[in-house]
C-alpha cells in the first residue's frame, strides 16, 4: 500500500482543518507514525462511566426537583446520551455515612433510568455499622427486579482511610475490614449465588505525589484484596480511586492548572499508581476499574471548572485505556464544580468543561488501540493517541502548551493505507486560555435540553499535517478505503 507521507514544509501551503495561520510560534518538528497493522486491545464499550453518591438516588436530593435518576427525567437522560456514558457506579462516602437509605421507590426510579439510558450499574451497600439483614434483603430486591442492569455489587467505600474505621468497632485495619467485608459479601452471595462483587474502592492512590501511604503489609489495600480473593469466584473486578492531584480545597487555580497541564501526570504520577498497584492486580488475573476519578478531589472555583479539565479528561481516559483499565468513572457529587454534570440557578443541568473531554473521548476512544510512534525533538507538551474501529482510524492530538511560552503545533501523521476521507473535530476555548470556564466541541456547546450540534470539518485527504492550537485538542477521523 502507498505510504501517505508529507513534509511540514509542504503543509504550510494548505488551508482548512490542516495547518493554517496563527499568531503564535508554530512547532513543526512533530510526527506521529500510526501502525494500523498491529492493533491491540479493544477499548471496552462501557469504558466511559460516572460515579455518584448513593444519596443522589433519593428524591429531591441536592436541590434536584424530583429524581435525577428517573426514566422520566429528560435532561439527565439526554446528558448521559450526549456524553456517551455507558457505566454507572453508585456508592461513595454516603453509602456508609448517610443514615437515610434509598427507599424501594428510590431504587425503582433509579433502575428505570438505568434501563432507559442503557448503562451497566455497580450498586453499593453499606458496610460501616451496616445492618446485614437489611443489606441482604435490599440486594435480593435489586437483583430480583433489575439483574439485567447489574454488572456487580460493591460493599462499603474507601476503607483504607483511618477516619473510616473509627465509627465502626469491628473495623480497625485491613484484616478486620476484610473479615467484615467477607461476612457481608458471602451473606449476599448465599441469597444470590451468581452475583459477583467489586472492591475495595481504595481511597488512597499512593504512591502518587501527595497521597497518604495507607499500605498494609507493604502493599496497597487494592493489591492485598486481589491477593486474598485470587482463585475464588467472588470478584468481578478490582476498584481503585484516583484523584491525581489530591484535595483542591486549599488550592488556587494558579496552583492547580499548571499541574493539570503539565506532562508530570502522564510521565510520573499515572505510572506510579499503575506500576505499583494496578499492573500487579492485572498480573493476578483481575480487571481493574477506576471507579472514582478526577483531576482533584473537592473543588476550587476557576480551577476545578476550568477548560484545563477538559483536556485532562480526554488525555486521562486515553492513557488509562492503554494500560489495561476496564473503565473510568468520573465522580459526580452533586453539584460540586469538578463534576461533569452540574446544575445552574434555574435547576437545569449543565455540562462542565470536564464533561467536554468525556464527550470527545466518546467520539474517538473506540475500537482497537493502535501503536503510535512520536517524534517530538523539541519536547513539546503534546499527547497523541490512536485507535481503529472498522475502516475508521481515530487520532487524538492534545496540545497542553499554553501561555506566553506556549506553542501551536503542526503534527505530521504517517499512516499506511489509502485514505478515502478525513474529518476533524476541535475541543477548544476562547483565547486558548486554560483558566477559562467555557468549552466547545466542534464549535458547539453540550446542553441538557437538546442534541449536541457540533460539526466535523472535512479535511484535505492529501495533506496529513494538522494544526493543533495551544491549549486545545483535535480529533481526526481518517477513513481508509
Amino acid at each position: 500500500m502507498k505510504h501517505l507521507y508529507i513534509t511540514a514544509a509542504l503543509a504550510l501551503l494548505a488551508a482548512g482543518c490542516n495547518t493554517g495561520e496563527s499568531s503564535k510560534e508554530i512547532s513543526t518538528d512533530i510526527t506521529a507514525t500510526v501502525d494500523v497493522t498491529s492493533p491491540g486491545d479493544r477499548i471496552p464499550e462501557d469504558f466511559i462511566g460516572l460515579s455518584f453518591e448513593t444519596g443522589s438516588v433519593r428524591i429531591n436530593n441536592a436541590h434536584t426537583k424530583g429524581y435525577f435518576f428517573s426514566a422520566d427525567n429528560s435532561q439527565s437522560l439526554n446528558v448521559f446520551k450526549e456524553l456517551g456514558i455507558r457505566h454507572l457506579r453508585v456508592g461513595g462516602g454516603s453509602v456508609d455515612t448517610n443514615p437515610t437509605v434509598p427507599t424501594r421507590q428510590d431504587i425503582d426510579e433509579f433502575f428505570g433510568f438505568a434501563r432507559k439510558s442503557g448503562v451497566k450499574v455497580i450498586y453499593s451497600f453499606r458496610l460501616l455499622n451496616g445492618d446485614l439483614e437489611n443489606e441482604v434483603e435490599t440486594a435480593k430486591y435489586v437483583y430480583d427486579n433489575y439483574k439485567d442492569c447489574i454488572e456487580c455489587f460493591a460493599v462499603g467505600n474507601e476503607p483504607d482511610w483511618d477516619s473510616y474505621h473509627r465509627p465502626d468497632p469491628e473495623i480497625k485495619d485491613y484484616p478486620t475490614y476484610l473479615a467484615k467485608w467477607t461476612k457481608f459479601a458471602e451473606a449476599i452471595k448465599a441469597e444470590i449465588p451468581e452475583i459477583r462483587f467489586t472492591g475495595p474502592n481504595t481511597g488512597s492512590n499512593y504512591p502518587v505525589a501527595g497521597a497518604k501511604n495507607t499500605f498494609h503489609d507493604g502493599k496497597s489495600w487494592t493489591l492485598n484484596f486481589a491477593e486474598d480473593w485470587q482463585g475464588k469466584d467472588m470478584l468481578y473486578s478490582l476498584a481503585q480511586h484516583n484523584y491525581v492531584g489530591q484535595d483542591a480545597a486549599e488550592l488556587t487555580p494558579q496552583q492547580m492548572i499548571p499541574k493539570i497541564m503539565s506532562s508530570d501526570w502522564n510521565d510520573v504520577q499515572y505510572p506510579a499508581l499503575y506500576n505499583t498497584v494496578l499492573k500487579p492486580v492485572n498480573d493476578l488475573g483481575f480487571e481493574y476499574r477506576l471507579q472514582e476519578s478526577n483531576s482533584f478531589s473537592s473543588a476550587s472555583d476557576g480551577g476545578s471548572n476550568s477548560f484545563s479539565t477538559a483536556l485532562f479528561a480526554l488525555d486521562y481516559m486515553n492513557w488509562w485505556a492503554r494500560h489495561n483499565c476496564a473503565g473510568v468513572n468520573f465522580h459526580n457529587k452533586q453539584w460540586v464544580l469538578n463534576a461533569p454534570i452540574g446544575m445552574d440557578d434555574s435547576g437545569d443541568f449543565i455540562v462542565n468543561p470536564v464533561g467536554y473531554g468525556i464527550k470527545a473521548f466518546s467520539l474517538s476512544g473506540k475500537g482497537e488501540i493502535l501503536p503510535v510512534t512520536v517524534t517530538n525533538s523539541n519536547d513539546r507538551n503534546l499527547e497523541i493517541y490512536a485507535s481503529k474501529d472498522g475502516n475508521h482510524v481515530y487520532v487524538t492530538l492534545i496540545n497542553k502548551e499554553y501561555g506566553e511560552s506556549g506553542f501551536d503545533a503542526d503534527v505530521e501523521i504517517k499512516i499506511d493505507g489509502k485514505i478515502k476521507s478525513i474529518k476533524s473535530l476541535t475541543l477548544e476555548t476562547p483565547g486558548n486560555d486554560p483558566y477559562s470556564r467555557t468549552a466547545s466541541l466542534g464549535g458547539a456547546a453540550i446542553k441538557s435540553t437538546e442534541a449536541w450540534a457540533g460539526k466535523w470539518d472535512e479535511c484535505d485527504a492529501d495533506n496529513l499535517v494538522f494544526n493543533v492550537d495551544e491549549c486545545s485538542a483535535r480529533i481526526l477521523d481518517i477513513l481508509l478505503q
